[in-house]
């Protein structure tokens, strides 16, 4: 098992823009963040505002909504308290302050996988927990979709103060669903003609693209295998 990388490579080009081609029409959608305000807060969007091509911030709100934060966040030992609705693992190893990375922590430390994935997504590879594809991706078939999809997933439930995150928890479980099942997403409050809509890479791209949008910065020292 090989040691996990430090956070910071989790951590997209926030400068990052990308375009979607239209799901039914043809038409470009530019997957981006809105410009921030004078307050300093950013706008993002639902799926179905950016199927749309709508420009404003999540519907039906009115408010600006958090983007919710990385993987690299959520696989830290240190944030397991900020983990809800889900079970974070226990380790046969203590873990202690360190500079970076996780100093050889693997998923061979853990005494118990915590909530496993395929509670949350049908037909996920079975005893793999949510902390192993957050932290070994590369392991696991669609590793990085359900990493990504993971992380959303843990987004989803928290109660971000910066606003509501644009994406429900069962909305996230359809997006592996409907992937698995077609190779193609369609937010759920929308039709979409057979065969159209975003792909594996589209997906993760719009969930990474909001990645620390008005979330709230949680610090804390970086913890890892005690050697």
């Amino acid at each position: 098992m090989r040691a996990d990388r430090p956070e910071g490579n989790d951590r997209p080009n926030m400068k990052r823009r990308t375009l979607f081609r239209g799901v039914s029409g043809g038409v470009g959608v530019l997957m981006a963040v809105q410009a921030k305000t004078a307050l300093g807060s950013v706008l993002c969007q639902s799926p179905s505002a950016m199927f749309s091509g709508n420009t404003s911030h999540q519907p039906g709100t009115g408010t600006t909504c958090s983007g919710g934060v990385s993987p690299g966040f959520w696989k830290q030992p240190q944030k397991f308290s900020y983990w809800t609705g889900a079970t974070p693992p226990t380790f046969n190893v203590p873990v202690s302050e360190c500079l970076s990375g996780m100093q050889n922590l693997t998923t061979a430390n853990e005494t118990n996988h915590g909530t496993l994935l395929s509670t949350l997504f049908t037909g996920a590879p079975s005893g793999v927990g949510m902390w192993d594809v957050l932290a070994f991706p590369t392991d696991y078939a669609n590793g990085q979709l359900l990493r990504t999809l993971t992380a959303a997933w843990l987004n989803a439930n928290y109660p971000w103060p910066g606003g509501t995150y644009p994406l429900a928890p069962s909305e996230v479980q359809s997006m592996w669903t409907q992937l698995q099942a077609s190779g193609f997403y369609c937010p759920t409050s929308m039709t979409c003609a057979p065969n159209t809509g975003w792909t594996s890479s589209q997906v993760i791209s719009y969930i990474q693209g909001m990645y620390d949008l008005n979330a709230a910065t949680i610090n804390g020292p970086n913890l890892c295998k005690k050697n």
